[in-house]
């Protein structure tokens, strides 16, 4: 196993001052050339030749992060087909002259090809004061952003504040379970975590944050406060409290605990369940299905709405087990890459807690990646009636991939393939009930209902067996857009109230072979 697939494993759990004028110099006789930045560019480029999901040259790679410094400073240029120069090198050009000719390392030779794009960069910054004056990580962001501009616009470098704050959305964070808003009256608690620390402590909303372990807040940004409240499960954090209404401050210590960002709200409609979720982190399937097991618990469930409309997606695993909740039998969702390790199957494990309960799913233009799983997977077992736009059309998977600078390379290394067998890239998902092109003019829901059945789908057919000139035919009908609008509820509501007509509308799409 390489190390490039070591680390994915780890992360998906499945994320020289160069010689005088037109020497040529080796970028392993580099001594200017930051070693840290020469092991962060050859670990991305080695990243990238083991696991995106096309290969790419490794020259183009490192030509296509160097070319974007010129936006800087003009009279700076880079290049590989000098005329009359040396074919093998990488030419580095000042006020239209050659400066420095590097020696390019073997085609596959990415520790190489990190060292070459470390001695450009660091004769870039000696020859030009602009670049000089620039600081590091900004070079690093605008080389990166050359790189993975030759890649798929889903794979990205996030530098190591913003990867930071990433992380912490994904995988939670210990904290106490607050939100803040900075204003002109200071920090202000805008949210509380049910059931955390400072929801025990009693902090409520509109409460003030007056001090962090006894540094005063006054002129602090919502962004500050965060960083100094996060730090590790167990630790203590002091505060000083001010509730609204001019009730005197209280001083507390809070026991950081475990804090991830809910992405699950839950309401009930009568006997319906009404579930928001909003993006897919961690906690998603858990928090679903706690939501699913209370409402069985007070009496009749008629039906779930599984609301995805702007779901941007999130973690694999967790779109496959919120799936799961609702399927009690076959296959969820397959990948495919160029390696062996990109090629999975997920499946129902047959412990669907609701495998039996109506389903209405809302999507929309900006449901996205693990919602586009979620309901593709439901609406090719004949599992749920979709309602709402096309969907986004992000059928790809991204490991994120740690990087020595404590940065992130999002990297695309597989390509989803639905339950029904068709790729989700492009296609997305098409719902049964379309309401994209519906006129916002209001009207009797039995019609509106027809409405939407007769836009997308006057011929419906197997979705596997569609060409992409069908699925252009399909999206056409039936096109992406990003509003709620609240026909959507509507329509799931009254399906959801009327099981004949459920039916009925669960069979205008043939459901796929599980």
């Amino acid at each position: 196993m390489t190390a490039a697939v070591s680390r994915l494993a780890a992360a998906t759990g499945l994320l020289l001052a160069l010689t005088a004028w037109a020497a040529v110099a080796s970028p392993a006789d580099a001594p200017r050339a930051g070693t840290a930045e020469a092991r962060l560019f050859a670990s991305a480029f080695a990243d990238i030749q083991q696991l995106y999901v096309e290969p790419v040259p490794l020259r183009r790679l490192a030509l296509a992060g160097l070319t974007p410094l010129h936006a800087f400073d003009r009279r700076f240029a880079v290049t590989d087909h000098l005329a009359g120069g040396p074919a093998d090198t990488v030419t580095l050009l000042y006020d239209d002259r050659d400066v420095a000719d590097i020696a390019m390392p073997p085609p596959g030779d990415a520790a190489g090809w990190g060292r070459l794009v470390a001695a450009a960069i660091a004769e870039a910054r000696r020859l030009s004061p602009s670049l000089g004056a620039m600081p590091a990580q900004r070079i690093d962001n605008v080389v990166f952003a050359g790189v993975t501009s030759m890649l798929d616009p889903f794979s990205r470098y996030v530098d190591p504040a913003a990867a930071q704050a990433d992380r912490a959305a994904r995988d939670g964070f210990g904290g106490i379970g607050i939100a803040l808003d900075a204003n002109d009256h200071g920090l202000r608690v805008a949210d509380v975590s049910p059931g955390g620390p400072a929801a025990r402590a009693g902090i409520r909303t509109d409460d003030r944050v007056l001090a962090i372990d006894g540094t005063d807040t006054a002129g602090w940004s919502d962004v500050t406060a965060i960083d100094q409240l996060r730090g590790a499960v167990g630790s203590v954090v002091a505060l000083r409290i001010r509730p609204p209404g001019g009730a005197p401050a209280r001083d507390i210590e809070l026991r950081r605990a475990f804090v991830a960002e809910p992405t699950v709200t839950a309401r009930r409609d009568g006997d319906v369940l009404i579930l928001r979720v909003s993006a897919f982190n961690r906690t998603t399937a858990a928090r679903a299905a706690a939501a699913v097991a209370a409402a069985q618990a007070t009496g009749r469930l008629a039906g779930i709405v599984l609301d995805l409309r702007g779901n941007p997606g999130g973690l694999l695993n967790q779109a496959v087990k919120l799936a799961d909740l609702f399927l009690a039998t076959g296959p969820i969702v397959a990948t495919a890459g160029r390696i062996a390790a990109s090629d999975q199957h997920f499946a129902a494990s047959g412990e669907a807690i609701a495998p039996k309960v109506p389903l209405a799913v809302l999507i929309n233009g900006g449901s996205a990646s693990a919602a586009e799983i979620v309901t593709a997977a439901l609406q090719d077992a004949g599992r749920a009636v979709v309602i709402g736009s096309a969907s986004f059309g992000k059928g790809t998977v991204q490991s994120v991939l740690r990087l020595p600078n404590g940065g992130e390379l999002i990297l695309t290394w597989a390509r989803l393939i639905a339950r029904g067998g068709y790729r989700l890239e492009h296609h997305g998902v098409v719902p049964t009930l379309c309401t994209a092109l519906l006129p916002q003019t209001p009207a009797p829901i039995a019609l509106r209902m027809q409405e939407a059945a007769a836009v997308a789908f006057a011929a419906p057919q197997p979705r596997a067996t569609l060409s992409d000139a069908g699925w252009q035919r399909q999206r056409h009908l039936c096109p992406p857009r990003y509003a709620r609008p609240a026909i959507d509820p509507a329509l799931a509501l009254r399906l959801l109230a009327n099981p004949p007509l459920y039916a009925t509308a669960l069979k205008m799409l043939p459901p796929a072979a599980p």
